[in-house]
């Protein structure tokens, strides 16, 4: 009778076995699948093998970029480079000379921001509870110019209106909760860079990241991805 149960529980283990998906080269659940897969990276991100999939994957000094580590930019926003500086492509250069100031002035229609002669925002109407979201790229955490140019005009209401602000990141539903917090962090961040350089005080700025928690599209497509990879301005 033994022997029968044995044999049983054996062919119970092999029969599972053999029902079970065998995993590609470079494919993987979770990393230790990664480990001893020569040509792939060691961390398992959306079901690939890959270098990285969070900046604390790479060693001191690089950040993970595209699933790659890459040496860190020496900014990624003007407020951090030293005055008279301005980051361009992650490096500080210099600034070019302001075309506008206290002693020089705009044009009619103009105002000055940052050094620069900017169309005047229209009057506000209320409070700035409207304020507008920026939108990323995908796996990305850098600023676009049109992330930029809304900031700016977010930032002339904040500034006529005062108060404090919270900055909310957001990711599409692809990858990990876990990978997602720390990419909707990171574009949180980058928000609160930007602003501190258009003269908001940092204290009055706090974020969050709701990873892929609070998406505003849920269609499986490109379109609705790129609405939910946001920072909203609260």
């Amino acid at each position: 009778m033994r022997r029968v149960l044995l044999l049983a529980s054996s062919l119970a283990v092999l029969g599972f076995a053999a029902c079970s998906p065998t995993l590609k080269p470079g494919e993987c659940k979770t990393s230790d699948n990664c480990k001893g897969q020569v040509g792939y990276g060691k961390v398992c991100v959306q079901g690939q093998c890959q270098e990285c999939g969070q900046d604390t994957d790479c060693k001191a000094g690089f950040v993970c970029k595209a699933n790659k580590c890459e040496p860190r930019p020496e900014c990624e926003g003007p407020a951090d480079c030293a005055a008279g500086k301005t980051c361009q492509a992650g490096k500080c250069v210099a600034a070019a000379p302001d075309e506008c100031g206290p002693d020089r002035a705009c044009g009619a229609g103009q105002e000055c921001m940052g050094g620069r002669c900017v169309a005047k925002a229209a009057p506000a109407s209320g409070p700035c509870d409207q304020l507008q979201s920026v939108y990323f790229g995908f796996d990305e955490s850098t600023l676009t110019a049109d992330a930029r140019a809304a900031l700016e005009a977010d930032a002339k209401c904040i500034k006529e209106k005062g108060g404090k602000l919270r900055v909310e990141g957001n990711c599409d539903e692809r990858g990990t909760a876990e990978y997602n917090m720390h990419l909707g962090q990171r574009r949180a961040d980058a928000v609160k860079k930007y602003l501190d350089g258009l003269g908001l005080s940092a204290g009055n700025i706090s974020t969050v990241s709701y990873g892929k928690e609070k998406p505003i599209c849920t269609e499986a497509t490109e379109a609705c991805w790129a609405k939910n990879r946001r920072a909203d301005l609260k």
